[in-house]
């Protein structure tokens, strides 16, 4: 057996555990709230950014949220006959470089996410390559590892949301976030109000993660 066989018997490992996780869309949602809008309650959508009014990319953002909207309940309204006017906003950060750091496999095929001891020895991931030696973790016995670096940008997108009565009264306020690989606001926007929308009201004061099951869609 050489360095090469264990270390494409770790990648194979770690791919074939990767690949058995269903994609999904993460995000963390935090609300506030002190009544909830009646059902079928009439609602206009207005970006909180007032210099953003008459944006045509806006208007394709508000659609895209009237439409997770509709389906928990709300109607569309003009603009002079709403019972709740809905504020949003939208926000995505600059690019970070994200470095996960991973092991290899050894017996049982166990792949750990933090430097150390991998199962079946030791492994730096400023030096990724096989090794062996004494076993940790299920057991004690020979093993080999194989471990090394990956590195990706993610970005931080963000959807703010705020509903007032007509007489601009808040009764909630709501922000989601998520952290992606991508800054693609027309394929974010639904996915980050579909996850603010989960479970109406939410829990006042509560952050709870949201996680919706990707199969079928596109991924940001």
């Amino acid at each position: 057996m050489n360095r090469q066989f264990f270390r494409m018997a770790s990648v194979t490992l770690m791919a074939m555990a990767l690949g058995a996780c269903a994609s999904s869309f993460r995000s963390d949602v935090t609300s506030f709230h002190v009544a909830t809008p009646a059902a079928g309650a009439k609602v206009v959508l207005v970006p909180i950014d007032e210099s953003r009014q008459d944006s045509l990319e806006y208007r394709q953002y508000a659609s895209s949220i009237q439409g997770v909207l509709e389906q928990n309940g709300f109607v569309g309204a003009r603009e002079d006959e709403p019972d709740y006017i809905i504020g949003f906003g939208i926000e995505v950060s600059d690019g970070r470089e994200k470095i996960r750091s991973f092991g290899g496999a050894g017996f049982g095929g166990n792949i750990w996410w933090q430097r150390g001891y991998a199962w079946g020895g030791w492994w730096d991931p400023f030096f990724p390559g096989a090794g062996f030696g004494p076993g940790f973790g299920g057991g004690f016995g020979p093993g080999f590892a194989g471990g090394g670096v990956t590195s990706r940008t993610v970005y931080l997108a963000q959807l703010h949301v705020e509903i007032r009565e007509r007489d601009g009264t808040m009764i909630f306020e709501a922000n989601v976030e998520s952290e992606t690989r991508s800054r693609r606001l027309t394929e974010l926007v639904p996915l980050l109000a579909e996850a603010l929308f989960e479970d109406f009201p939410g829990a006042n004061g509560v952050t709870r993660r949201v996680k919706i099951d990707l199969d079928g869609r596109k991924r940001p």
